[in-house]
């Protein structure tokens, strides 16, 4: 069904932009006719699309953050949960980069768009995981505390993805023009494959996992020949030492986030105390340093609260907790 869903929302935006065949163009007339719902989805991504310049008036963007406040409100059950818009109504404006975006992120501060350089940029805020369709069919899901940035026509000879934080990537191939991920520190780049890539801002480490496909590590600025993975293998580059090493992991590991699971094996209590801050966005302090050295071994689900995941750290351990608000202090 989500496929469906997903090849529908993509036939829309080719069909919009004039790049879509005959075939699709007879697959999505079908559909439009199949109900008075699909009609009503299709004609409003055209009129979005046909109002929208090339640059925007504050009150365009006023009107469209209004009309689509409400909906956005509707889809959100709870804070702090993966928040789902109708997913023609978010993937349309990731792939058109229309104002429809920027009031998505004027209300959860999740996007904007530089109208100084034309790129489109997205934020999962802590304690949300969001996912985007790009224009060529690329779907990026963005962990919480998460920024990409692109130009959202994909011009040029390569498409390139800024990146700060983590993504799943789901890069469609397109022979000849490469797709490629930088971030402060090392660039990825692909023709078409699926990895996970983390490069948080203030973290000494950049993970990229391999599920399909292959992909080209490099480091920003070095001669350095590229080093390439292959599926099954992540690279683990650490900043500080300036030490790149390769292995075979179980990748299911690295990327169960982008389907709400948070699984550890063999964890340190520091990368768990990382990964729930940003997860439930809370502040965690140690009252007693010797807790770092604690390994854990587990599974925290998304949509479990904060409480949830703790108590499941005081059942395999000594460990206590208390809270004050967002703040929680560990002993």
């Amino acid at each position: 069904m989500e496929n469906e869903i997903n090849d529908i929302e993509l036939l829309i935006a080719k069909f919009l932009s004039r790049e879509v065949t005959p075939a699709e163009t007879d697959k999505l007339t079908h559909w439009i006719g199949e109900s008075p719902r699909n009609k009503q989805i299709f004609e409003e991504s055209k009129r979005i699309w046909d109002k929208s310049p090339a640059y925007f008036a504050a009150s365009e963007i006023i009107s469209d953050r209004e009309k689509i406040k409400g909906q956005i409100i509707q889809h959100i059950s709870k804070p702090l949960k993966t928040f789902s818009l109708p997913s023609w109504l978010f993937r349309v404006a990731a792939i058109l980069a229309l104002p429809v975006m920027l009031g998505i992120g004027w209300y959860l501060g999740s996007s904007r768009t530089s109208i100084e350089t034309q790129l489109c940029e997205v934020t999962a805020p802590k304690g949300q995981i969001s996912k985007c369709v790009l224009a060529d069919g690329t779907q990026i899901w963005l962990n919480a505390g998460t920024t990409i940035k692109y130009d959202p026509t994909l011009n040029g000879n390569i498409r390139e993805v800024q990146l700060d934080g983590e993504a799943y990537f789901k890069v469609s191939k397109i022979k000849y023009k490469p797709f490629v991920v930088t971030t402060e520190h090392a660039q990825i780049r692909v023709l078409g494959t699926v990895f996970n890539l983390k490069a948080y801002s203030g973290e000494n480490k950049v993970e990229t996992t391999l599920e399909e496909g292959s992909v080209e590590f490099s480091l920003n600025g070095s001669a350095t020949k590229p080093v390439e993975l292959k599926p099954g293998e992540q690279l683990v580059y650490n900043i500080s030492e300036k030490r790149i090493t390769l292995g075979k992991v179980d990748t299911y590991l690295h990327t169960a986030w982008k389907d709400g699971k948070y699984v550890f094996k063999d964890a340190d209590l520091q990368t768990i105390i990382r990964e729930l801050e940003r997860l439930y966005d809370v502040r965690i302090h140690l009252e007693n340093d010797s807790l770092l050295h604690l390994r854990f071994r587990g599974m925290f689900e998304y949509e479990q609260n904060i409480f949830s995941a703790l108590e499941a750290l005081e059942q395999t351990t000594n460990m206590k907790y208390r809270m004050n608000g967002r703040d929680i202090w560990l002993k």
